[in-house]
């Protein structure tokens, strides 16, 4: 239970303080400012991925992202990222493919909060006979779906999205990631 209670209180608070900026947006008259992600906008984007839990042993590592968005409405984002962890121990793999949609509470004046979730296919590889024998964990190569949930923030610098992301995937690999990084809009 302990090793769910950091995630859970993470996305917890996560989904307060998007409450919260969502209440504030409100509050404010936001009639006449501009979108930071437009409907009909495409954004490509490059980051660093930190996860709590990757692959078979269950260690942190630092994983490349690239992703590509679509925006539909003002209030919802589409798309697709994919991650590569560079895992520390030898032959062995990870990576992962999510699928998410974000839902802005707040998407002007250059900065813009958004809901996140999503489903999350994650795969580890690695030499079957080498972590069968030296560490009895079972096959290394598997492949898990899981769902995402979490939120995120985007800041508006002309055509780039500068961006974090924190992340809980239930299932899957079960962990808490943090992706930071930039979007181009096209």
């Amino acid at each position: 239970m302990k090793k769910y209670l950091a995630p859970i209180i993470t996305a917890l608070l996560t989904l307060c303080f998007l409450f919260f900026v969502n209440q504030s947006a409100d509050a404010q008259d936001l009639e006449d400012s501009m979108l930071v992600t437009n409907p009909g906008d495409i954004t490509f984007g490059a980051g660093l991925t930190s996860g709590s839990s990757t692959g078979l042993l269950g260690n942190a590592e630092t994983g490349l992202t690239a992703q590509i968005y679509f925006t539909v409405t003002e209030q919802f984002r589409g798309g697709v990222d994919f991650t590569y962890y560079l895992i520390g121990e030898r032959d062995l793999s990870a990576n992962e493919l999510n699928f998410n949609v974000h839902y802005f509470v707040r998407n002007r004046n250059r900065l813009a909060f958004y809901g996140l979730g999503g489903i999350n296919i994650s795969n580890t590889s690695g030499s079957d006979q080498l972590w069968r024998v030296e560490r009895d964990i079972g096959d290394p190569n598997t492949r898990k779906f899981g769902l995402n949930i979490g939120g995120g923030i985007d800041f508006r610098a002309g055509n780039i999205l500068i961006y974090g992301e924190p992340k809980l995937t239930l299932l899957g690999f079960n962990q808490f990631a943090f992706t930071g990084g930039v979007r181009y809009i096209l």
